[in-house]
């Protein structure tokens, strides 16, 4: 195999969102875990995580997308609802959760990880969980404080928002942290 990047599909958060989860994480560090936050501005819903996929299929892998989510229109979102990954004992991710509750989102999420199976280094087999990860855990500092914390937001409710395009990304990976870079945007609904 030639060339490849490292791909995935998301959809963006609008800055409304994005506010939100910044003040998520500003309330969660005040419990002094050792959490790597992530920097809000690349926060997204990721639909399918593909890995690497070579260059020279990126075209029809665009395409694969464009046809996966052609009869979806756009589908309403709201951001709430912490939780973290493993729920229970010591935690590894933080999140905020999004709820979509006519099961568009499902559905959307199906069609395009059904599309671009072909393009994956691994397929996914567990159900999907719609969520943004706020942080990643390091250590051990203050766990309880930090799960507790999480536990107390699991009914908070955030913005409300409009997902109305599909981007598959490029993700580039260096020690500063994680850089993605839009290679084709899908409108829903056109």
């Amino acid at each position: 195999m030639g060339e490849t990047v490292r791909t995935f599909i998301a959809i963006e958060m609008p800055p409304e969102v994005r506010d939100y989860l910044e003040g998520c994480q500003e309330l969660l560090r005040g419990t002094g875990g050792d959490v790597r936050w992530m920097r809000t501005d690349l926060i997204h819903l990721t639909l399918v995580f593909l890995g690497e996929v070579a260059v020279e299929e990126l075209a029809a892998l665009g395409s694969a997308v464009e046809q996966a989510v052609a009869g979806f229109e756009p589908v309403t979102l709201r951001a709430g609802g912490a939780g973290q990954f493993p729920p229970r004992g010591r935690p590894r991710v933080v999140w905020i959760g999004i709820d979509e509750p006519t099961g568009s989102l499902v559905r959307l999420q199906k069609a395009v990880a059904d599309a671009t199976a072909p393009f994956a280094e691994k397929v996914e087999n567990r159900a999907y969980r719609p969520h943004l990860t706020l942080g990643r855990v390091r250590g051990g500092r203050d766990l309880h404080r930090l799960s507790a914390a999480v536990a107390e937001m699991a009914d908070q409710q955030g913005p409300e928002f409009e997902a109305d395009e599909i981007i598959v990304m490029q993700s580039t990976l260096s020690p500063q942290g994680p850089t993605y870079l839009p290679l084709s945007r899908i409108a829903l609904g056109d």
